[in-house]
């Protein structure tokens, strides 16, 4: 089974609304997500801050549902155990909810991630799976990583053996998920790997980044 996990929770200061409702050519971003995954994985989990941020997501994901109930997977939603307490209890959140033993993770406002990118994710944590059931799993996490060393710990797969890990990290202090990279077993690939054009790496941080995004093309 293959699940996915999009997080939604940021408050997305920079951008004063919230990201993955943004409007990029009459789709809000989220949607082209959930069209990209449709065809790949059995379940997606769209992760919340809060149920007031939930509801404002109803309408445009109950349209997508309604114009693809033949290819739509499982989608349910989730809501943070803590508020506004970082993209870690997102995570935890998330992987907490998945039927399977771990999940894609993606943020809301990456429109541009490949099916090429999520086959290969997939495809990676597959041949490390552990051949016996009892057997302990060699890596808890697949994580994207750039020439420069910066990391796409949002942009990721994710083992359910991490959680304990992560609730750990919560309790010492800790919200950020590079915090909880340096304390697993860490399989890093090189982006260019998963995505040889990297374009699945694209998101949206600032206004001004909205008219760029035309200089992309959707595969």
């Amino acid at each position: 089974m293959k699940s996915c996990i999009i997080l939604c929770g940021g408050r997305s200061r920079r951008m004063g609304q919230d990201k993955g409702l943004m409007v990029f050519e009459k789709k809000p971003l989220i949607i082209y997500l959930l069209e990209t995954l449709q065809d790949i994985v059995d379940e997606i989990i769209v992760v919340f801050r809060d149920n007031e941020q939930l509801n404002s997501y109803k309408k445009p994901i109950d349209t997508y549902l309604f114009h693809h109930q033949k290819h739509a997977p499982s989608l349910r939603f989730a809501v943070d155990f803590q508020k506004d307490q970082g993209p870690l209890v997102g995570l935890i959140t998330g992987l907490s909810s998945i039927k399977a033993n771990g999940a894609l993770v993606l943020p809301c406002d990456s429109p541009f991630v490949s099916k090429q990118f999520i086959t290969n994710i997939f495809n990676i944590n597959e041949e490390h799976r552990p051949e016996e059931y009892n057997q302990e799993i060699k890596f808890q996490a697949i994580i994207p990583t750039w020439p420069d060393g910066s990391l796409e710990p949002l942009h990721a797969y994710y083992h359910k053996d991490c959680i304990p890990f992560m609730e750990k990290q919560l309790k010492a202090g800790f919200r950020d998920v590079r915090s909880v990279l340096k304390v697993m077993n860490v399989n890093y690939i090189k982006v260019e790997v998963l995505d040889p054009e990297r374009i699945s790496f694209t998101n949206l941080n600032r206004p001004e980044d909205l008219p760029s995004f035309n200089s992309y093309k959707k595969d």
